[in-house]
Formats: structure tokens, C-alpha cells, sequence
């Protein structure tokens, strides 16, 4: 692997309080660092003065697109990375996932099947249609909006491109944290190549790729690529039911592309690419059994070594998109029109591992027979379209001191999404729907960018864009809670509550997008009787499992207590202390809450904001940058769930705004001979001022009434039951700084030493007060209650991290031999804005609430032989060498302590015909 030279520019955000005098003390220690290295490198420079053909034979030159120009990374007056695919490849690096153990300040989890990008702090986990990414992913420089299955796209790749800090001005909403462009090959004119790869690793690792540029004539090329991956799952059901579980692949991806230049001035470019990605998907291992028993996590010797229930997890996700693009010399100015459609269709059902394996598990689970045959599920359905419109002027005058970029962009997404839950056997609660079939999102800007070189050395950039983005949606939202009635043996009671029964068992389907309700109020009164809440509840469900009782207990409609004809009853939870009643019979079946545990959606919102960045660069001579920058990103605002005020008759979607991150940095790049070593040192140092970000609470409507007034919220007024929604809100500003270096050396023998190192600070400051979501409040309302989190580190910021790879490539008798180790380190830390703080007992906290990740090595591998000419190609690589295996994302809730994790060692071999 190369790791390819950057700088340092973006970041979260700092206090107001103290940031200004952090600010001072940051950039005071980097501008005298700039005048040692500058001092240093000059003086290096001045003993042996190169021509610039001689620096380019010396120094590898890595060309990015990150400012959708080409330009050389030593060049860029900010922050960058960019791996070529023949760098992710031979470490074993299979999906985007991968990468961010090799760049300092990325962090790409897989969190149920969304993949959550996080550079330096920022990024989102809100991965319902309401949310949106706060670092933006690109394929072929379209903008994806919903990255599920993007996956499988990552093959025949040129390259990848990381562009850090606030993205505002050139990509527009959404790319406060940076953006990510993966960039296949494109065809080639006039030449007549391909490949043809097979790869076989552990876990029964399967991988087909190939590639095939086809010349039709001077003109016109196309280029087909596809890759077929398999893999069993690496997860192991420790149980009886040896279940295949998570995390088992079957993937395909095509990619077809046409380039047709009848002329030098004119350019049409098309691509459809296709990934379906089919196999278990992503459950993560639950760990509130032994969390709850007071075993330590760490004494857990595989997280993936769980026992499985109900059923193997059934993952279709189909992710495909076109692509138009031509671009037309004008002579002094290009011009560039980029179309796009793309669909996702994500479609997930599972249920849940009981528990990671520890001794006496299987005694924890009992009883056993009834903890294994529980087929409470979920399923998630999503299908988004979207649209890409943009139309942009580049200048193309190299004579011209003015450099510059103008367009207009045009978005346009529509979205269905689903999100259901049964709860089987269980007493109360038997699930919940979202499910909203109109979430549409329409987005205008206009935009900006200009580089004015006052002299052959100094530039000055000004970038501007407006952005006017409208979301609305339509839907509804449910909560089903039934009381059935049986006799409590503890008190002889015949009307003891509540029972559970059987829903979600073999066969169950949920109607999803099927519904033909979405407001449950049939005979619109303004209230949700028994008998409209069960007509509301049976119209989401297309068919009941095979031994589901739910449906056979409400055949006939609800049942009071007394009532002469009751339904018959089946024992479902044989720990409850409730058992049917002696004639076989429920004493009673009824919905609880029905009036309140259905909210139809009907919300809106519309943000305007303002981009911008200002950049100065100057070149001390032809290997030396020093710069300052400034710029801005914003991520979009949004409503929060619609529920009604019962006091005034009226519903509510309250809003909240958008989120904004304004950079400070500077730095520099340099070039110089170290002796007789090649060498590159770069350094940055960064601000990030971090406002109105937003944090979600769960609170029950009156809580969220209260909240939305702006009164206190009392912790009683969560009733068993009551419908729990979502509340997102601008809670706080942060502070996110540091300093970023990076370097390579280019020893002789063909070795190159590439290394990156990162101090971040991140730290909330001038929050509100929120509710500790770790808690349901109509289970535990004493602990779900508003706290402070001032002070608290921002999840995902390694104080220290750093990465470095050492490679070379060699003369053999038959061909080349060649080989790339690499490794980083992270430090320790949280994965929640809660730092595992336990309020209730601060000295003494409860394992469930951990979420941090202790420091950690990974190291990965990779060596290869090139036969003759470089036609035939032989590799072997491993990922994750020493099976480091940590906490990637995770969930904790009031019953769930869920932990994704990063892929266990991989290694294997591939073989590559190149023709």
C-alpha cells in the first residue's frame, strides 16, 4: 500500500469559551513548527538543486480530483488522501469499510447494513429517511445519498479519495466532516486490454473479477467490469439450531461505461454500474446477558461466537445508478453537464443472537427451548431514488492567472422507507411500525470558485455557494401493546396481566410498502377505538406465521374481562407466573393505549445556508506550500416525528436547523532530497468551529410535548405502552483541533516508507441538557432523564493515531517480487456522546453502559510476484493480521447492549491475467 502524502484541514469545532485562546496557542506552536521545517527543508533543498524532470523520476506523483480538478497532492493547499486500488488490493482491503484503519481520523463502521463515515468527529448515526450523511460519499463523483451496498461497487478502481474537512462550497450540503470518491477505471480509447482475476481466502472465500476495454474505433471505447464475492459467515452459532448467522456475503457488482470524443473539444460519457448484495447482512452481537451478569467484555474471547435464535438473517439489497456526463470545449472555458439517477432498495429481516458465548451461557438462556424458538424479528425496507442535475463552467486558459469553477445543482430524492419490529412471546409489547411511503427531499444551489495568482508563487481562492434544500414526509408511526389476560399463580388472580403469545414464526411476512392504512382514525371522530387499532394493526402484517396465536386470539375483535366467549389461550412465556386460565382461555384480550400508540406523519422543513472559503497559498520555491484556509460546510436541518397535543387537538413536526462547521487551517508541503533520500514531510494544524450539532432523545409524546415547550420534562409522564418517539434537537457546539503530519521517504533498493501521525482533541462544549437515551423512559424514567454532557469527547476521536506501511518492489530472474507491510494505532476511545458514564453510580458503573474501545494495533500484508512482461500476476495477502478485532458501532439501549465489529483476520490468494 501507498499511503499518499496529506495534509491537514478540517475538523469538528471548538468552544467559544476557550476557543479562541486554544485557537491562538494551536496556530502560535504551528507557525513556529512551520519555521523550523521551512528552515530545515530549504536548507536541504539549497544543497542539490534538481530540475523538474529530475524531482518527477525521483518522487512518485500522486495526481486527485478532490477539488474536481487534476492536480498534484503535493499541490493541494489542504488535507487529502488517495489510495490507488492496486494499493487496497494487495493488503486484502475488500470494501470501503477497510480503509479507515489507514487513514488517521477516518472512521468507516457498518451499522445494520449503513455504512456510517466519520472523519475527525463528525458524522452521523441517524440512518432513518429523516437523517442525513455528514460526510459525503461519491461513486464516480456522484453523490450517493443512502451508501447501503455501496459495497460492491468497489471493484476495477483506479482509485479511492478522501478529502478531509468541511466541503461546503465544492460539494454542496452534507459534507461538513469531507467527502469520499471511489473512481473505477474508465475506458480507454484505442486500446484493447483487460483482466480476468480469481481469489480464494478463509471463511470459504470466493472472488471472480474481471475487466475488458474494447475499442470500437478512434472514437468510441466501452469498458465492462464485474466481481462476484462469497464468503460463509463470520459469525459461529455456538447453539443447537447452527444457524448460519451474520455476515455471510453473497455479492455481485457489474459496471458497464461508454466513452465516445468524435472531436478534441467534445466528450459523452455513460456508466451504469449494478451491486446486489444478498447473504446475512449485519446483526452485531447483543451483549446485555453477561453485561448483566457482571462479566467483564474482555474475558469474551470471540464476540462472534453467539447463540442463535428463531431464524438466519435474510439480507437483498440492490443498489444501481446511471450516469451522463459530457463536457465541451468552449475554447478559454469548459463546460460540463453531470446527470445522474440512482436506486437503492434495502431490504433486511433478522433476529437478533441471543448472546455472545461465555461459560454458563446456556444456563443464563434458560429456559433453553423457549429462548431458542424465539422469533422476534425486525425487518428494514428502504427504497430511495435520486436525481443529480448540474450544470458547471470551468475555466481551461493555462495563460490565464485566473482560475475558476461555476455551477448550478440540482437533487431531487424520493423515499419509501419501513422499519418493523414483532416482539414474540413477549408480555405488552408485540412491536412496532414506521412506515413511511412519501419522504421526499428536493435541494437548489448555486455555486462558485475562484483561484486568483497575484505572482508565480502566491494565489489567493474564494469559493461561495447557496443552498436551498425542502424535505417533507408522510407516514405513519405505531406502537402495539396488547394486555391478554391468565391466571397468576402467585396470587390466584384469573385476571393477572399480561401474557405474551406467538407472533412472527415461521412464515410471517410483514406488508411493508403493501399497507393500505396510514391513518387509523377510519370513522374520523378524532379517536382510535379497540376495534380501529386492531383493523390498523392486521392491515400491516400480509400473512401470520405458521404458529403465530396473536391472529387467532383477536379473530373476533377485542375481548373484555367477563365477557361470555373468550380466546383461546397458549402459554407462551413459561416464566411470567402467568398460565391460561383453567378452561384453556385468556380472561381478557385488549389493546392497551390504542388512542395513543398511533401517530400519522405529516412533517416539513425548509433550510437555506450559505458556504464559503477563502484559501491562501504561496510557494516559498517549486517544493515548498505553505498555506491558510478557511472554509464552512453545513449538513442539513430536519423535523422530528409528528405526534399530537391533546390538549389543544393539534399535531406537531417540530424542526430542528442545520448543522455547521467553519475550518481553520494551516499548513505545508514539502519536498526535499535527505541526503540522498527522496523525501516528503507535510503538516497542518486544524480548528473546527462545531455549531448547533444534533443530538436525538427518546421520550413519550408528553415528554415531548413538555420538551417542545420548553418545560421541564417530568420523567412520570412515560406511561407502559405509550408510543415513544424520536426527538432530535440543536443541542450543542464543539471543539475539534490538533495537528496532522505525514511523510515518505524513498530508500534505495526500491523500499518506500510512508507514515501518518494525528494528535485530535474533541470535546463538547456549551451543551443543553439531554435525555440519557440509554434508558426507555416508560421503563426506567428515573435514569432517562435529562444530563449534562458538557465536557464529554465526541465518539470516534482517537486522541493519538498513526499509521505507517513499508514497501519494495525487486528485480528477479523470471520477473519482479514486491511486498507492503503496514500498520497503525489508535488510541483508546467512546463510541457514544455518554463516554460510558454512569450517573446514577459514577464510581462504580455498570458494564452495560460502556461503550468505549480500548487502544489497538492492526497490521496488514501483502506480497506479490509479477511474471515477465506483467501479464501474469501472483498474490497472497493478509487483512488484520493478528485478528484485532474491535468495537466498530454500537447500540445501548434500555435492553441492548449491540456491538458491530471490524472484519476478523482475512487472508488469501489471488491470481491476475493481464492482457
Amino acid at each position: 500500500m501507498k499511503c499518499f502524502n496529506r495534509d491537514f484541514n478540517d475538523m469538528p469545532t471548538i468552544t467559544t469559551s476557550v476557543g479562541a485562546g486554544n485557537l491562538m496557542k494551536l496556530f502560535g506552536h504551528c507557525i513556529l513548527a512551520s519555521s523550523i521545517v521551512f528552515g530545515v527543508a530549504s536548507a536541504v533543498a539549497q544543497e542539490v538543486e534538481k530540475t523538474e524532470e529530475e524531482k518527477e523520476a525521483d518522487l512518485e506523483r500522486i495526481v486527485v480530483t478532490v477539488e474536481r480538478r487534476s492536480q498534484d497532492i503535493q499541490d493541494l493547499g489542504g488535507t487529502a488522501f488517495a489510495f490507488s486500488g492496486e494499493d487496497l488490493k494487495a493488503q486484502g482491503i475488500q470494501d470501503i469499510t477497510d480503509i479507515s484503519e489507514s487513514i488517521p481520523g477516518l472512521e468507516i463502521g457498518n451499522n445494520q447494513g449503513n455504512v456510517e463515515v466519520w472523519i475527525r468527529g463528525i458524522g452521523s448515526s441517524n440512518n432513518t429517511e429523516l437523517g442525513d450523511p455528514a460526510a459525503a460519499t461519491h461513486l464516480d463523483g456522484v453523490y450517493i445519498p443512502r451508501p447501503s451496498g455501496i459495497g460492491s461497487a468497489f471493484f476495477d478502481i483506479s482509485r479511492v479519495e478522501v478529502n478531509v474537512g468541511p466541503q461546503g462550497t465544492l460539494r454542496g450540503r452534507n459534507a461538513t466532516a469531507g467527502s469520499v470518491n471511489i473512481i473505477p477505471w474508465r475506458p480507454a480509447i484505442g486500446q484493447w486490454n483487460g483482466s480476468a482475476e480469481v481469489e480464494f481466502g478463509n471463511y470459504n472465500h470466493r472472488t471472480i473479477t474481471g475487466a475488458l476495454n474494447i475499442p470500437v474505433n478512434d472514437v468510441l471505447a466501452f469498458r465492462v467490469a464485474g466481481i462476484k464475492t462469497d464468503h460463509d459467515s463470520y459469525y459461529n452459532d455456538v447453539g443447537p439450531l447452527d444457524l448460519e448467522l451474520a455476515e455471510a456475503a453473497d455479492n455481485l457488482g457489474l459496471r458497464f461505461q461508454a466513452l465516445y470524443e468524435p472531436n478534441d473539444d467534445l466528450s459523452i460519457y455513460m456508466s451504469y454500474d449494478f451491486a446486489r448484495e444478498q447473504g446475512t447482512g449485519y446483526t452485531g452481537t447483543n451483549y446485555a446477558l453477561p453485561l448483566g451478569l457482571g462479566i467483564d467484555p474482555d474475558t469474551i474471547e470471540d464476540p462472534r461466537d453467539v447463540v442463535g435464535r428463531g431464524f438466519s438473517p435474510i439480507q437483498d439489497t440492490i443498489h444501481d445508478g446511471f450516469k451522463f456526463e459530457i463536457t465541451y470545449d468552449l475554447g478559454n472555458v469548459k463546460l460540463e453537464y453531470n446527470g445522474s439517477y440512482r436506486d437503492l432498495i434495502y431490504d433486511y429481516q433478522a433476529a437478533t443472537p441471543l448472546s455472545p458465548d461465555f461459560p454458563g451461557v446456556f444456563d443464563a438462556l434458560a429456559p433453553l427451548d423457549q429462548a431458542l424458538d424465539d422469533f422476534s424479528r425486525f425487518q428494514f425496507l428502504t427504497d430511495s431514488e435520486s436525481i443529480i442535475h448540474e450544470l458547471r463552467l470551468l475555466s481551461d486558459y493555462d495563460a490565464s492567472r485566473l482560475t475558476y469553477t461555476a455551477g448550478i445543482f440540482l437533487f431531487d430524492e424520493r423515499q419509501q422507507t419501513f422499519l418493523a419490529s414483532a416482539g414474540d412471546r413477549g408480555g405488552f409489547f408485540q412491536g412496532a411500525e414506521f412506515n413511511q411511503p412519501n419522504t421526499d427531499t428536493d435541494s437548489f444551489s448555486i455555486y462558485g470558485d475562484a483561484t486568483y495568482e497575484f505572482s508565480a508563487d502566491t494565489r489567493l481562492t474564494l469559493g461561495l455557494r447557496y443552498t436551498k434544500d425542502t424535505k417533507t414526509r408522510q407516514g405513519v408511526n405505531a406502537r402495539y401493546a396488547f394486555a391478554l389476560g391468565g391466571f397468576d399463580v402467585n396470587t390466584g388472580n384469573p385476571f393477572g396481566c399480561c401474557m405474551g403469545a406467538r407472533v412472527g414464526t415461521e412464515g410471517f411476512q410483514f406488508a411493508g410498502f403493501g399497507r393500505s392504512i396510514y391513518d387509523p382514525d377510519q370513522n374520523g371522530d378524532g379517536n382510535v377505538s379497540d376495534d380501529e387499532f386492531l383493523a390498523f394493526y392486521f392491515d400491516g402484517i400480509s400473512q401470520f406465521g405458521d404458529r403465530d396465536t396473536l391472529d387467532d386470539i383477536f379473530a373476533n375483535g377485542v375481548t373484555q374481562g367477563g365477557a361470555e366467549n373468550r380466546p383461546a389461550c397458549s402459554d407462551s412465556d413459561v416464566t411470567d407466573g402467568l398460565i391460561c386460565n383453567e378452561d384453556g382461555t385468556h380472561s381478557f384480550a385488549v389493546p392497551i393505549s390504542p388512542n395513543n400508540s398511533i401517530t400519522v406523519q405529516d412533517g416539513r422543513i425548509d433550510n437555506e445556508f450559505v458556504d464559503w472559503r477563502i484559501r491562501l497559498e504561496h510557494d516559498l520555491n517549486n517544493d515548498q506550500l505553505l498555506y491558510g484556509l478557511i472554509a464552512t460546510g453545513h449538513k442539513s436541518g430536519g423535523f422530528n416525528d409528528t405526534f399530537s397535543d391533546p390538549t389543544t387537538g393539534l399535531t406537531l413536526a417540530p424542526t430542528y436547523q442545520e448543522e455547521s462547521v467553519t475550518l481553520f487551517e494551516f499548513g505545508s508541503k514539502n519536498e526535499f532530497d535527505l541526503g540522498d533520500i527522496p523525501t516528503t514531510f507535510n503538516f497542518s494544524a486544524f480548528y473546527n468551529d462545531y455549531r448547533d450539532q444534533v443530538f436525538t432523545n427518546l421520550l413519550s409524546v408528553e415528554q415531548a410535548l413538555e420538551f417542545n415547550s420548553g418545560a421541564p420534562v417530568d420523567p412520570l409522564d412515560a406511561t407502559p405502552g405509550a408510543l415513544v418517539v424520536s426527538f432530535s434537537f440543536n443541542a450543542a457546539d464543539s471543539a475539534i483541533y490538533g495537528m496532522q503530519f505525514d511523510g515518505k521517504f524513498e530508500l534505495p533498493y526500491d523500499i518506500n516508507f510512508n507514515w501518518t501521525a494525528l494528535w485530535l482533541e474533541a470535546e463538547i462544549e456549551n451543551s443543553q441538557e439531554i435525555q440519557d437515551s440509554r434508558f426507555q423512559a416508560d421503563v426506567a424514567p428515573d435514569e432517562a432523564v435529562f444530563q449534562s454532557i458538557d465536557g464529554n469527547r465526541l465518539p470516534r476521536t482517537p486522541r493519538f493515531q498513526l499509521n505507517a506501511s513499508l514497501s519494495q518492489i525487486f528485480d528477479i530472474g523470471s520477473g519482479t517480487l514486491d511486498y507492503v507491510i503496514s500498520t497503525g494505532w489508535r488510541d483508546s476511545q467512546f463510541l457514544t456522546i455518554f463516554n460510558s458514564i454512569d450517573y446514577q453510580n459514577p464510581d462504580n458503573p455498570r458494564r452495560r453502559l460502556d461503550d468505549s474501545v480500548d487502544a489497538y494495533w492492526t497490521v496488514d500484508a501483502g506480497m506479490g510476484y509479477t511474471h515477465g512482461d506483467g501479464a501474469l500476476r501472483i498474490e497472497a495477502f493478509a487483512n488484520n493480521l493478528f485478528d484485532e478485532v474491535r468495537t466498530a458501532a454500537t447500540i445501548i439501549t434500555q435492553f441492548d447492549n449491540t456491538r458491530f465489529f471490524t472484519r476478523p483476520r482475512t487472508f488469501g490468494v489471488r491470481v491476475r491475467y493481464t492482457y
